[in-house]
């Protein structure tokens, strides 16, 4: 009985975890990639290279690029790929934000 205690214990942290984590979660209102608190690390980090923006599909591509420790630059998360078999159209995704980010002019072209 222990044993079993211990197993329902232990499964019901994980579900109260998982809940809380999904309730709770925010996005950086600057790129869109998970963040404690409205930007994240990496945009609120005054060492990364504001002008450089990779465009990403989803986060775990953020931790992709960053494992490699080879970009200094920032990020935009767009949240999916346009896919109109499935109904996802870029009105559904982090463009128009993108968009802005470039018209506000913090992010440099190409040759700048």
């Amino acid at each position: 009985v222990g044993s079993e205690m211990c197993i329902r214990d232990r499964s019901r942290a994980l579900g109260n975890a998982i809940i809380n984590m999904r309730e709770n979660i925010k996005y950086c209102r600057e790129c869109h990639n998970i963040s404690p608190g409205e930007l994240c690390a990496i945009c609120s980090s005054p060492i990364r290279d504001h002008g450089i923006v990779c465009v990403v599909e989803n986060v775990n591509d953020v931790m992709s690029v960053e494992r490699t420790g080879e970009y200094s630059g920032v990020y935009h998360v767009l949240g999916g790929v346009i896919s109109p078999i499935d109904g996802i159209g870029p009105d559904m995704l982090q463009i128009e934000s993108l968009v802005q980010r470039v018209r506000e002019g913090s992010v440099r072209g190409c040759g700048q």
